[in-house]
C-alpha cells in the first residue's frame, strides 16, 4: 500500500495504469472493480480512479469523527473484505458509540451492499437510527 500511495503522490500515471491493466487481465474481479470504479467516479483510467478514491479515505479524518457510528459488513462481500473492519474500529477512538453488524450467508445478506435480504438490511439501519434517537445504545 505504501508503494501505491507513493506512486499516486508522485503522479506515476503510466506505472499505475500498466500494473492495474496487468492485474485486470489476470483477475476478472479486479477488472470489474476497476471498470466499475472508473464508471462510478467518471475517471478515464486506473490512475484517475485511484486519485479520486484517495479523496475518500476515512483514515485521513478518523480523529474528527465524534458521532454515533454504524459499520456494516458482509461475510462474502466480493469487493470489500469484512476483515478490514477491525482496522476501522480500532481507529475510531473519538466516536460517541460504535455498532458493528456483520450480515451473513445464513441471513441471505452476505453479498456486497448486503443485497439479497434488503428488508433485513433496511430494518437493521432503521432500528439503529431509532436507538440513536432514543439516546444511544
Amino acid at each position: 500500500m505504501k508503494l501505491a500511495k507513493w506512486l499516486l503522490d508522485h503522479n506515476c500515471r503510466g506505472i499505475i495504469n500498466v500494473v492495474f491493466g496487468k492485474m485486470a487481465k489476470k483477475d476478472e474481479m479486479i477488472r470489474w472493480g476497476l471498470e466499475h470504479g472508473k464508471y462510478a467516479y467518471e475517471a478515464e483510467d486506473a490512475f484517475g480512479y485511484a486519485q479520486k478514491m484517495n479523496h475518500f479515505q476515512m483514515m485521513d479524518i478518523v480523529d474528527k469523527i465524534t458521532q454515533d457510528v454504524l459499520i456494516v459488513g458482509a461475510n462474502k462481500d466480493h469487493f470489500i473484505p469484512y476483515t478490514m473492519v477491525g482496522e476501522e474500529i480500532n481507529a475510531l477512538k473519538n466516536v460517541r458509540s460504535l455498532t458493528f453488524r456483520l450480515f451473513t450467508d445464513m441471513e441471505d445478506a452476505c453479498n456486497h451492499c448486503n443485497c439479497g435480504n434488503v428488508k433485513l438490511t433496511f430494518d437493521t439501519f432503521m432500528n439503529w437510527i431509532m436507538q440513536m434517537k432514543k439516546g444511544g445504545m
